[in-house]
């Protein structure tokens, strides 16, 4: 089958994917509440974890970094050994999915675990410094917007000084630039800015 139509296919299906909101499954299993109308009235992980159930955001944020991290290697043991550009195309999907769910009219999650999930499979270690260095800025400063943005913004600039990653640098900074557009247009459309 030719490569374009399996991306094609890949895509959709990793949009369909993300599109899988465990945050609201999970409180309405476990809780019987609509996540959509309780605390910032979206269905992300830290919604559930500071207005459902600690335990069960954390397993949110849980689920949500494995859906992504585990459909990426999947498709690249499977289907895209060879393509890493397109691998990178399929995980953005999920992410597109993430925090634009069709089945829950485009309302989805703002946070930023699953794209962490993203960036770790394709560069974990400068994944795991900035994420390590976001979770302290959050802990002793309380600058939670701030650690999301780093976690945007430095992966990228940390795998071009040191040459790392399984794409190139600037596949991930221009996912990075489209990820912090899109980050800055749902907190704008939730009123956070």
């Amino acid at each position: 089958m030719n490569i374009i139509i399996i991306e094609i296919i890949l895509v959709l299906i990793a949009y369909w994917i993300g599109s899988f909101s465990f945050a609201r499954i999970l409180s309405k299993i476990f809780r019987n509440i609509n996540i959509y109308k309780v605390g910032n009235f979206t269905a992300d992980a830290s919604n559930v974890y500071h207005n459902v159930s600690k335990p069960l955001g954390i397993l949110v944020w849980i689920l949500d970094f494995a859906r992504i991290y585990i459909s990426l290697w999947i498709v690249h043991l499977i289907f895209l050994k060879q393509e890493p550009k397109l691998l990178l195309l399929v995980g953005f999907s999920m992410i597109i999915g993430h925090y634009f769910p069709i089945m829950h009219k485009f309302k989805g999650a703002r946070g930023i675990f699953a794209y962490s999930a993203l960036l770790f499979y394709f560069a974990w270690l400068p994944t795991l410094v900035v994420g390590v260095a976001s979770f302290l800025i959050v802990l002793f400063f309380h600058q939670i917007r701030f650690a999301k943005y780093m976690m945007v913004i430095m992966v990228p600039i940390i795998c071009y000084i040191l040459k790392t990653g399984k794409v190139w640098a600037r596949y991930l900074l221009l996912a990075s630039i489209i990820m912090g557009i899109i980050h800055y247009f749902v907190s704008k459309g939730y009123g956070d800015i």
